[in-house]
């Protein structure tokens, strides 16, 4: 840090908060459950999200997903923020745990926390708290920052009522650290795959299998053509993956299938690749099989529609991301961190939504852990201490800089 001093009081006000304040927090989070669908047990999670967010001095606007399927979205500022310039801070309440499992507390061994969301991402919601917390404390002066932390209620269903907010803020910010799980090595995720679900439904002629067959035209032997076009398009030294997953047509086999449709997983590391995957899959509903030799003419009789599209665009590298990442490792690494660029990684997050928007991002600012998504999912919370005290750091000296 340019003034060692300082940053050295913002490790230590981390320090005296960790087990008394911020690991209580984080248990009454985890101990909240929020699985996106359960719509009323996330708002009451994202409740005790606002009480701490309040008492470090940040105003709550709340969002509501058009739709009445999510709870409420939160962006939380200081009132100085206004309609201004700022850097966003970037999480979500809800995961991926239904109660139906029964993994609903948390547990601790030594350094492990253990329980629904404590690595994904009720952890890295804390460490923005707490980090804000130690500013306060220890330079109230500069606790008025100009910072937006924006936490989501549906980022694990693919964002679909926040992507519009995030489309709306973006122009604003200028810059955004995701706070997502942290990787091996504490590398910073800067790349990561964009994905889309597609689904292609075949509309045929049912008939008699027996009597009637030639007056059919079947849905499920069209469809079938269509999937090895599909799966024609991966190649894998682009990163492009073509996944059929899900495929389902017929009402009886001794009757000619009226219909038949198959969903698709969509995974590419460009835009450009995003674009070409999108374009390819809509013409099938104009031409489903150009190119195709020895169609049997009554397929060509069917009707093809395509639904679906990118859910993320790819997370690409910028000069600008790599700049933010180079400004922010030094503060990590003061504070114990090791520091590096993660390899791509092949999940979405909210940061790919920020930078197809243009905002400068990095991501994996949450504390290490594994298992994520399953019920052994567990966080270090030395790491956890460790990103929150390099957070404080880097917001002391770097919440104003604009990265783009």
């Amino acid at each position: 840090m340019r003034d060692p001093l300082l940053g050295a009081a913002l490790r230590a006000a981390v320090d005296a908060a960790f087990e008394t304040e911020q690991v209580p927090l984080l248990q009454r989070l985890v101990d909240l459950p929020s699985h996106t669908y359960a719509r009323d047990n996330v708002e009451i999670a994202a409740a005790a999200l606002d009480e701490a967010a309040a008492a470090v001095g940040l105003t709550c606007t709340k969002v509501p997903d058009p739709s009445g399927r999510f709870a409420d979205h939160r962006v939380y500022a200081d009132a100085s923020v206004g309609d201004g310039p700022s850097l966003a801070l970037v999480g979500h309440i809800d995961t991926v745990f239904p109660r139906s499992l029964g993994f609903l507390s948390f547990r601790r061994d030594g350094d492990v926390a253990r329980g629904p969301g404590v690595l994904d991402m009720k952890s890295g919601l804390t460490s923005v708290i707490f980090a804000l917390r130690a500013l306060r404390a220890v330079a109230p002066a500069r606790a008025s920052l100009p910072v937006r932390f924006i936490v989501v209620s549906d980022e694990e269903v693919g964002s679909p009522s926040s992507a519009a907010m995030y489309r709306e803020l973006a122009p604003k910010l200028t810059g955004a650290l995701v706070f997502e799980s942290g990787r091996e090595g504490d590398t910073i995720v800067t790349r990561r795959k964009g994905g889309g679900l597609f689904t292609i439904t075949v509309r045929g002629k049912a008939a008699h299998a027996g009597n009637n067959h030639h007056k059919g035209v079947n849905a499920i032997h069209a469809l079938a053509l269509l999937v090895d076009r599909v799966e024609r398009l991966t190649d894998y030294s682009r990163g492009v993956t073509l996944n059929v997953g899900l495929i389902e047509g017929g009402t009886a086999k001794n009757t000619v299938p009226a219909s038949a449709k198959c969903q698709i997983d969509a995974r590419f590391e460009t835009v450009a690749d995003a674009e070409r995957v999108a374009a390819f899959l809509q013409a099938l509903q104009r031409e489903p099989f150009a190119g195709l030799v020895d169609v049997p003419e009554r397929l060509r009789e069917v009707v093809v529609e395509v639904s679906g599209g990118i859910t993320r665009p790819p997370m690409e590298a910028s000069a600008a991301s790599q700049r933010l990442r180079g400004v922010y490792e030094p503060y990590a690494a003061a504070c114990g961190l090791q520091v590096g660029e993660c390899p791509l990684q092949g999940g979405g997050s909210d940061a790919n939504l920020l930078a197809a928007d243009g905002v400068p991002c990095v991501d994996g600012l949450g504390p290490y852990g594994q298992h994520f998504h399953e019920t052994e999912e567990w966080c270090s919370l030395d790491s956890l201490r460790r990103r929150t005290a390099a957070l404080a750091c880097f917001l002391a000296e770097e919440a104003g800089t604009c990265f783009r």
